[in-house]
């Protein structure tokens, strides 16, 4: 028999397993960030030349299983780089109804600066400005294209000052996404400091007129939201998706992501990368057959983008491993020096996508030289030699010069010696990444001729023969003899040069150890060198 004690214990089981259910359910979905509209994507872009799209854009998502009417929403922007500005609100339609997985693409600036070149225009779903105005702005640009703040709340009453980073906190707020560029990448882009973004600091985003600000920051995976910026967003070209896109609901299990790793991250002017990006696969759907491309985008390298693979060739180690793979060149457009963004993107075959990103910070030219010994030992008068192999390391190419210098200055008799620091050849040209060889002379001595004063009277009387034989020419019958004198003359004068072990006594260095530094310059960038110190010891 059942009591109504029974019956409500029943009851608060079945409503506390429900509520178990309902709690679970609403974990997993908030842990995928699938709770709410999403910012995807940001691109300040508007106007300015060299830019793919010349609009100021704002992408929103809707990562939810439902369909989500937005009757207040505002999107509203900040500076993001002083603690004393206010927030611009900018109402949107109270009619806008995003589906499951759907887009809905918002433009920033006048509609009249949607295209460059001959690119076709893009259908904006709305303009900003348009419900205060009464009609669209002609000119209006709204958006940083080096620093800012864009908020989507679902009030249209603005936000409170920022004071300090992070900023974006409350009910009223939906997504909020700060950019700006945290470090310098070239000569043309100081950095700057976001002071208003979600979670550790601000996505990446260099939009500077050396790349053509036709670049933007863009969700990694439109399902998945841990509400930080750096971590969420990579900087890459934007894809203008609109109402009209075909929907991609996200997955309801485990959403597609990579771990990206680059070796090394500071490569030269034509060195080797190797690429690679562990994947996890999405479930429910499942993500099926996966095409990876790393994004040496032509903004920046001047090449397209990459397919990795997962295949065991390629610079892949295991196939079917979920790692995927490249091995690559940086190439030669690249800039020593510059930092690089490198973005990895993945499609599966049910329209789930993700990107991760790293930089690459491109290092200077430069050279190594190796020999295999720096030390020697030799009797007083002789020579060491040492071969140099010189290898150009992160695309350097050039033409080196050779210089030595040491000691000793000066032998015992104050004979200069550090002069018999030598190389052969004088100077070096080494390909890019090539390799080159040369050799080191040490003479411990200074070789001279040998004395000629004893033999100065032969030397004389050859000179007043000659002499004599050039005013007898005039008379043909003293030819002969005087042809036989120029060849006694000639004999007599060879005779005066110096053996290999001929010379001044005691021209050799003392007994000791001497020291010579080697020094390898790149003739037009002095500041490219490198050096090798010898120590030799004289017995």
């Amino acid at each position: 028999m059942t009591t109504p004690t029974m019956k409500r214990t029943n009851f608060a089981k079945t409503i506390f397993a429900l509520c178990i259910m309902l709690l679970c359910a609403t974990n997993a979905f908030a842990s995928a960030g699938n709770n709410n509209l999403k910012i995807i994507e940001v691109a300040g872009a508007g106007g300015l030349s060299g830019a793919s799209y010349r609009q100021d854009t704002i992408v929103l998502f809707n990562p939810t299983q439902a369909a989500i009417t937005c009757a207040k929403c505002a999107i509203q922007t900040h500076s993001g780089t002083s603690n004393t500005g206010a927030w611009t609100v900018y109402q949107l339609p109270s009619n806008i109804s995003i589906p499951a997985g759907g887009y809905y693409m918002i433009a920033a600036s006048s509609p009249t600066l949607s295209t460059y070149g001959s690119l076709p225009a893009i259908a904006y779903d709305y303009q900003l400005q348009t419900i205060e105005l009464g009609t669209p702005a002609s000119t209006q640009n709204i958006l940083s294209s080096t620093t800012g703040t864009v908020a989507l709340t679902n009030t249209q009453t603005a936000l409170t000052s920022v004071t300090t980073a992070p900023c974006g906190s409350g009910s009223q707020l939906v997504d909020v996404v700060g950019y700006g560029s945290d470090i310098a990448t070239n000569a043309a882009t100081s950095a700057t400091t976001n002071i208003c973004y979600a979670g550790s600091n601000p996505a990446f985003y260099d939009g500077s007129s050396a790349y053509g600000r036709q670049l933007g920051v863009t969700r990694k995976n439109r399902c998945i939201d841990t509400f930080d910026n750096a971590n969420d967003f990579v900087n890459t070209g934007v894809t203008y998706y609109n109402s009209a896109s075909t929907p991609t609901p996200c997955p309801t299990g485990t959403q597609l992501s990579a771990v990206m790793t680059a070796t090394p991250t500071n490569p030269g002017v034509l060195d080797t990368v190797l690429l690679t990006a562990a994947v996890t696969k999405a479930t429910s759907p499942a993500s099926g057959t996966l095409t990876v491309y790393a994004n040496f985008d032509s903004v920046y390298y001047g090449a397209s983008a990459l397919q990795m693979y997962d295949d065991g060739t390629h610079g892949d180690t295991t196939a079917g491993d979920g790692i995927y793979s490249l091995s690559t060149t940086i190439p030669s457009t690249t800039t020593a020096g510059f930092t690089y963004p490198l973005n990895i993107t993945i499609n599966d075959s049910t329209g789930a996508q993700y990107m991760t990103s790293t930089r690459l910070t491109i290092s200077t030219g430069s050279f190594t030289m190796t020999t295999p010994t720096t030390t020697g030992t030799v009797s007083a008068g002789g020579v060491l030699t040492f071969p140099i192999t010189v290898t150009a390391v992160h695309g350097y190419g050039g033409t080196l010069a050779l210089t030595c210098t040491g000691s000793p200055n000066a032998n015992s008799l104050g004979v200069p010696t550090s002069t018999q620091c030598v190389s052969t050849p004088s100077e070096l040209t080494v390909a890019n990444n090539g390799t080159g060889t040369f050799s080191l002379a040490i003479a411990t001595g200074t070789t001279k001729s040998a004395s000629l004063v004893s033999y100065w009277p032969l030397a004389m009387l050859s000179v007043l023969l000659c002499t004599l034989m050039a005013w007898k020419l005039r008379s043909r019958k003293s030819l002969p003899a005087l042809m036989l004198v120029a060849v006694a003359s000639f004999l007599a004068l060879t005779t005066t040069a110096c053996g290999t072990n001929a010379g001044i006594g005691n021209t050799s260095a003392a007994a000791g150890t001497y020291t010579y530094t080697l020094t390898a310059a790149d003739e037009t960038t002095p500041t490219v060198n490198n050096s090798l110190t010898f120590t030799i010891t004289v017995q």
